[in-house]
């Protein structure tokens, strides 16, 4: 029953918003220069991103915790950009769903936004044990935020993980919010 009550309120919530979930902010634009065993990479934002000069900013409804004392006021109930995050990937035909399968995809570099916010947290409900499991999604470091970088390691280099000349190498960049 409880279990019915969760997916419950999660349908109310769809449609009181008429089906619309969050969109997260865009992606940058990645571009890549090469140069002799290095790499330098550049993130851009155009006009039409939701995230243009990074200030996403998307209100969720279905956040519905009262401000203390304040009877149906809410508490901040929008996400604002927070950072990125650049991934290697072990071949062309790996994409960010294998994620959090080290031998396929690779952290590599990620900036966030000076702001005190680091490590942030998602919560799954899990039905096996009926409650919340907390998952960190992401480790800022509060480092701020660059548009420009480079890059000199194989992340998936086993004994020399230096760069190589004229080697295929896969990276793919993901912009996150936070609330």
């Amino acid at each position: 029953v409880e279990l019915l009550r969760v997916v419950d309120d999660k349908c109310q919530s769809l449609f009181d918003n008429c089906f619309k979930v969050l969109d997260g902010p865009d992606a940058p634009d990645m571009s890549i220069v090469e140069l002799d065993k290095e790499l330098i990479f550049y993130l851009s934002n155009s006009k039409t991103s939701n995230n243009y000069l990074e200030t996403y900013n998307e209100w969720d409804n279905t956040i519905t915790q009262p401000l203390p004392g304040g009877e149906g006021e809410r508490s901040d109930s929008t996400y604002k950009f927070e950072g990125y995050q650049i991934y290697q990937l072990a071949n062309a035909s790996v994409t960010l769903e294998s994620k959090d399968n080290a031998d396929l995809v690779r952290l590599v570099a990620q900036y966030d936004i000076k702001n005190g916010v680091g490590t942030l947290v998602n919560y799954y409900f899990d039905k096996a044990i009926g409650g919340n499991v907390p998952v960190v999604e992401a480790e800022g470091g509060d480092n701020g935020i660059v548009h420009s970088f480079q890059i000199t390691e194989d992340a998936f280099g086993t004994t020399n993980r230096q760069l190589t000349n004229f080697k295929q190498y896969y990276y793919t960049v993901v912009a996150y919010s936070y609330n």
